[in-house]
């Protein structure tokens, strides 16, 4: 009976001490959760808005681009965080071609193309939040399909993009943002530059 007696108190005992060490852990998490949360350590964001893009066309054209670009970004450390960034950006442009002009002799001719591109591309940004602004830096690599119809031709390559931006604070969720990168696709032995801007509404959670 002493022996049962001393096993349920040792029981008791044991339970109190999880219940403690349980509120000790909680109240810790707690802590360290909203201290997370102020420094948006655990926090993410979705960007969209408008995006201008003044492309390098594999046509050896330059053509002037209007669209989207919409992004996602999960921070897992202080300053850093994972991004996936997709953009579709639309235009028209005369593009040359070999072909008969009117009846004429075979001559260059312009042809008005409709052009498309799509980028898809992930990586990582780098950020450092301050009451009303976040200053950020990005480097992303993935895809981009571009569509040139007037001259029926299509191309898919690799992209990498060398970023920076702003995000603007207006309410506790809600801010804007304004981003500029360098998109480099194609290859090394054809490859184009071009200088992508883009600004909208940032959601945070």
């Amino acid at each position: 009976m002493e022996a049962c007696c001393r096993v349920r108190r040792c029981m008791r005992g044991m339970y109190k001490a999880a219940l403690v060490l349980g509120a000790l852990i909680w109240l810790v998490s707690s802590g360290f959760a909203q201290n997370l949360s102020s420094e948006g350590l655990s926090s993410g964001n979705v960007f969209v808005g408008y995006s201008f893009i003044g492309a390098n066309l594999f046509s050896g054209e330059h053509a002037n681009l209007n669209g989207w670009n919409v992004s996602g970004e999960k921070k897992y450390l202080t300053y850093f965080g994972v991004i996936a960034d997709f953009a579709g950006l639309y235009g028209s442009k005369l593009l040359p071609t070999n072909g008969s002009c009117g009846g004429g002799p075979q001559s260059t001719c312009l042809v008005n193309s409709s052009v498309s591109e799509y980028s898809f591309q992930a990586g990582i940004r780098g950020s450092y939040a301050a009451p009303k602004f976040r200053p950020f830096a990005e480097l992303l690599f993935g895809a981009v399909h571009t569509d040139e119809t007037g001259l029926s031709s299509s191309n898919n390559s690799f992209a990498a993009t060398l970023g920076a931006g702003v995000d603007c604070r207006l309410t506790h969720m809600l801010g804007c943002r304004v981003v500029v990168d360098y998109l480099v696709t194609g290859s090394f032995n054809a490859r184009q530059n071009s200088i992508r801007a883009s600004t909208g509404l940032v959601v945070r959670f």
